[in-house]
């Protein structure tokens, strides 16, 4: 084919090379409907940039279907598939040793066509400066999020392109047609292509107008069938090895195609791939084919894939998912082992997909366990449990994995703990099913059961791999909910190290320690450890192509700021978790999304969407996960004192309480007791005063100064433990009180620096409307600037609280003389001896 002159976008083509030998832009996003030259321009500009080596992505429809699908032919050949972390991992070496940003200049093409996977590694290379992105998305189409934020996180540049001018398609028509074409047809190409060139291009080589698509149209009508059955192949299985396309279709059909210009051939590595020289074909021709024409293309490809070693990574799921659509499965152990895979990528829908045909073509005992654990995994425990009804005879391993299995289908579907636990004796003892039971027994809220079953699991000699990492999880949470703080850590530390030794057979085992931790620090009281675990966890499940694991790490982030108040990322990680949870409700966390965005709500004021997500979480009761009540109670107690009941307020806090205190979580329990005060009710001051837990302690203190006539010293100590901690909503709130207090009681310095420091904090958590800040507000005689300034001047000097807040250095000094008249002192000495609740000299 010739290829036409590049005309028209020379200023695009200009913006994209500047940025690249600039330095602050990572990545380049070309926007613009079907058709408009999006792919040429990206092209031009990897040409023009000789000095970096490209590296080409074409994302398919027909790829999206895979984990990874777009990503899989520029891997690197000789990396394990050892999951979605690992597949990062992998691009990101291959890139750096490219040479990074500098070297490498990653092209994708249409990106709104990526699978998951693939957004999250191209995002993970901006993001990192691992290679200079060009990517072209079409109009309108839904990007990725993850690529969606790379102009907030990445530096990336959008260029728009618009229609071509009427001077660029003058010239490409005089290309075309030297000898000129008359007037009435030139002006006619003008109104139908509408600056479009590949409409253009279309209607020069004889197609019909009347829409872009009805051009495509007109243009594959017009093909022998044998280059029709090549584009069609090529549709359905791209990116296709062109050895492949050729022994099905036949090499003069092939180079018909490309010399046609409806496919193009390159290279990924050692193979040559073929794909459609533009999406609009894939998606006009898999649009007008008849679903039995599609099952006979499918029907090709699965039967020359399964002609091969099926050496590629994806070359199970590739042959799996091809059969599927074929509708004819030969090889159910493929469709099994592809469905797998899925799993692996988090692809729950597709891995359920796969299951289910291989148990229709292969039906037997592996096939219904293949299916009920992704049903389990998916929330359908209760269809689970009914494929598992007897102990499955066999080899003892096939015992356990049913054993494990049925267990989770009993208990998740019904709440049958009993059951589920009498299921795993059928393993005898069997290490990895008892870390199946410490699991189930953690969720059920039986952490000390929980915690000696892990323990037994961890100390014995004959735990693999896998039962280690599952034992640690819930060993962990459960010490963490137990109060046994530097327990939990320790098993986590301890299971870190294996589940990092063993990523290749469990890949998310890192991930799973991780959650326990987690869990671990949000209960026994230390939410500010949580959250470095949680932005961690959900950095790298972003980066690992898993679309449930970052809903997973949104939401247990989106619990630990809620617990801090900060209500604003509270509210987006929980809505960012809340639909995946809704399609697949994993361990029933979906009553825990909603229940704690309700929280949210109500501690912003928004009584209206407290009460309708509280009451969609009630509609989701369930007697499974006991572990998460105690926390659902607390958020219905803020929701229903958002409401303006505050009997049902307090009333729901202490049954928090009772909830924690039957399942032994000391400061769970300690944490709802204090609420009864925060909320304006009295709190049974000697059932606190029993917590045997350092939170315990902290709470009783806050409790008993709240109450008292004066009680500011005992309001600020408590306020210092909780912003250590990392409650700085609760911080906020005790400073307040304090400063009221103070002011009430004549202390008007030590009521100025309490309300400083309550500022600094309610900052944080900005809308939150509690009733302590509100019923305890002093504004003092400092402005906000004073309260800063006085803050930072205690360990700082003004030069390095000048450059922190972006002031000049007399500004700072002005300032803090007025803050010091203000409260009567005169040096930084005096001032530290104020925040320390003494009184200056």
């Amino acid at each position: 084919m010739r290829m036409w002159p590049f005309e028209g976008r020379e200023g695009e083509l200009a913006a994209i090379v500047s940025a690249f030998r600039g330095s602050d832009v990572n990545a380049v996003t070309v926007t613009a409907p079907a058709g408009m030259g999006k792919t040429r321009l990206a092209r031009e500009a990897a040409g023009a940039l000789s000095e970096a080596r490209t590296a080409w992505i074409g994302a398919t429809r027909a790829g999206a279907a895979f984990p990874f699908g777009a990503l899989a032919p520029s891997l690197p050949e000789d990396e394990p598939a050892t999951g979605p972390l690992n597949t990062i991992l992998a691009a990101a070496r291959q890139a750096g040793g490219w040479g990074g940003r500098g070297g490498v200049v990653v092209v994708v093409d249409d990106a709104h066509l990526l699978d998951e996977g693939s957004a999250t590694v191209v995002a993970h290379l901006a993001a990192h400066r691992l290679g200079f992105v060009i990517m072209t998305v079409r109009s309108g189409e839904p990007l990725a999020d993850v690529l969606g934020r790379l102009g907030e996180d990445a530096g990336a540049q959008r260029i728009d392109l618009p229609p071509l001018p009427a001077t660029a398609i003058d010239r490409l028509i005089a290309h075309e047609r030297p000898a000129g074409l008359d007037a009435r047809e030139r002006r006619r190409l003008h109104r139908v292509a509408q600056g479009n060139p590949l409409a253009l291009y279309e209607l020069l080589r004889g197609a019909r107008p009347g829409g872009l698509t009805d051009l495509i149209m007109s243009r594959l009508s017009a093909l022998d069938p044998g280059t029709r059955h090549a584009v069609e192949l090529v549709a359905c299985g791209e990116p296709l090895p062109v050895s492949m396309l050729e022994r099905l279709a036949g090499p003069d059909a092939a180079i018909a195609a490309e010399d046609a210009g409806l496919i193009v051939a390159g290279r990924s590595g050692a193979r040559a791939q073929a794909r459609l020289g533009h999406p609009l074909y894939g998606e006009v021709l898999r649009a007008t084919t008849s679903p039995s024409r599609a099952a006979v293309v499918y029907g090709e490809l699965a039967g020359a894939l399964l002609g091969t070693p099926l050496r590629r990574r994806e070359d199970p799921l590739r042959a799996a998912l091809w059969q599927v659509e074929a509708g004819a499965v030969s090889r159910a152990d493929i469709v099994r082992e592809g469905a797998r895979k899925a799993i692996g990528h988090e692809d729950l829908a597709l891995a359920e997909r796969l299951a289910r045909a291989a148990r229709s073509a292969a039906p037997g005992d592996e096939a219904d366990r293949l299916l009920a654990e992704i049903l389990a995994f998916r929330g359908q425990a209760a269809d689970a449990a009914r494929l598992l009804t007897a102990p499955e005879p066999g080899p003892a391993a096939d015992r356990v994995e049913w054993a494990i299995t049925r267990a989770d289908a009993l208990y998740w579907s019904s709440g049958d703990i009993d059951g589920a636990l009498a299921t795993l004796d059928a393993a005898g003892g069997h290490p990895t099913a008892e870390a199946s039971r410490s699991w189930l027994l953690c969720f059920d809220g039986r952490c000390a059961e929980a915690a000696r079953t892990a323990a037994g699991v961890l100390g014995g000699p004959d735990a693999e791999p896998r039962a280690i990492i599952w034992a640690t999880t819930a060993g962990a949470a459960a010490a963490g909910f137990l109060g046994r703080g530097a327990d939990a850590e320790a098993i986590a530390g301890r299971g870190a190290t294996v589940a990092a030794a063993h990523t290749a057979t469990v890949p998310w085992g890192p991930v799973e320690v991780r959650i326990g931790a987690c869990l671990a620090h949000l209960a026994g009281g230390s939410p500010r450890a949580a959250e470095a675990l949680t932005a961690e966890g959900y950095r790298q499940a972003l980066g690992g192509g898993a679309a449930m694991m970052v809903s997973g790490w949104a939401l247990y982030g989106g619990l630990v700021a809620l617990a801090r108040g900060h209500l604003d990322a509270a509210e987006r990680l929980l809505a960012e978790a809340q639909p995946d949870f809704a399609a697949d409700n994993t361990f029933r966390l979906h009553r825990c999304a909603l229940a704690a965005r309700a929280a949210a709500k109500a501690l912003g004021g928004d009584r209206a969407a407290a009460t309708r997500h509280l009451a969609e979480a009630d509609a989701l009761a369930h007697p499974t996960n006991r572990l998460f009540a105690p926390w659902v109670e607390t958020w219905r107690a803020w929701t229903s004192y958002a409401a303006g009941d505050l009997p049902a307020a307090t009333g729901a806090a202490v049954r928090a309480a009772d909830l924690a205190r039957e399942c032994g979580m000391p400061a769970v329990e300690a944490l709802a007791l204090y609420d009864v005060a925060r909320l304006g009710g009295r709190p049974d001051l000697d059932r606190l005063a029993a917590i045997d837990h350092d939170t315990g302690r902290l709470v009783t203190g806050a409790a008993r100064a709240l109450v008292a006539r004066d009680g500011a010293t005992g309001l600020e100590a408590a306020a210092h433990g909780f912003a250590e901690r990392g409650y700085d909503l609760h911080a906020a709130e005790v400073y307040t009180a304090a400063a009221y207090r103070h002011h009430r009681h004549g202390r008007p310095a030590h009521a100025d620096l309490a309300t400083a420091s309550a500022a600094e904090l309610t900052a944080r958590c900005p809308g939150a409307a509690t009733p302590l800040l509100r019923r305890n507000r002093f504004t003092g005689r400092l402005t906000q600037r004073e309260r800063q300034i006085l803050l930072l001047a205690a360990e700082h000097t003004s030069a390095q609280i000048a450059e922190q807040l972006g002031l000049a250095l007399a500004t700072v000094n002005n300032n803090l003389a007025r803050a010091y008249n203000k409260l009567g002192i005169g040096s930084r000495d005096e001032l530290r001896t104020l925040l320390a609740g003494g009184q200056p000299g």
